[in-house]
Order: structure tokens, then sequence, then C-alpha cells
């Protein structure tokens, strides 16, 4: 079920790895769980993160993605959340940016995304897509 995923992402046991730790820091992380991240190769974010998260969503299906960088670099992680922010449907959250610009990603007000990640599947939650 996660072999697809596991692919995409280029590490089948990065579950709780600490960051670094026997592979290169990953400028994108993705998962269902802040806990449980997988890292994503796509230095560049030229795709391979849209990959990643639609195999996430649907080999997971996750109420909300979590996307973190390991590095200074936070540009794929942002890329990560205007795809999320196109495809709909999805509560993205990245606490290495301001819930002011990730509201801003998702075109809604910050006390709504802020909703919307308490309550995934409230009213809120309609507005992110």
């Amino acid at each position: 079920m996660f072999g697809f995923f596991k692919a995409l992402t280029g590490n089948s046991a990065s579950k709780g790895h600490a960051p670094g730790k026997g592979r290169a820091l990953s400028n994108l992380l993705v998962g269902g769980y802040p806990e449980h991240l997988y890292p994503v190769d796509d230095p560049q974010g030229v795709g391979g993160y849209q990959l990643a998260i639609e195999a996430l969503i649907r080999d997971e299906s996750p109420e909300v993605i979590y996307l973190r960088s390991e590095t200074e670099d936070l540009s794929v992680v942002r890329k990560g959340l205007a795809y999320l922010s196109r495809i709909g449907g999805q509560v993205g959250v990245a606490d290495q940016l301001p819930d002011e610009e990730v509201a801003a990603l998702f075109g809604v007000d910050v006390r709504s995304y802020q909703s919307a990640v308490v309550n995934p599947q409230g009213d809120a939650a309609a507005y992110a897509g």
C-alpha cells in the first residue's frame, strides 16, 4: 500500500528518523502527522513534490498534510502548499511559515485557516480550495 509513496520519497525507513541522520537534509518532508514526515526527493521543486503529495493523499488520506524543511530553503514547502491550494479539499500546515502566509496561499483569512487546521472537516475547510 505504501510502496509507491516510499518509492517516490526515496526512503522506505524515514519515519522517525532524526533530521539528517543517515541521509542528506531534505528541503521538503510531507506526511499526515507532524511526527511522521517523509523526505521528498525533489530539491529543485520540479514536480516530485506533487507526486509525493498525491501519493500521500491516495495512500493515507490524511485530514491535514504537514510540510516541513530541514534546511533554510522553504521554497519547495511554499510550492507544496500552493499545490495543495490548487487541488483543493486538503488542509496544509507548514509550522515554519507564519499562519498569515499559509492562509494567503490558500486564499483564506487567517482565522478561517486556523479553524480548518483545528477542525479539517468543519465549515472553514470548505474554503480551502
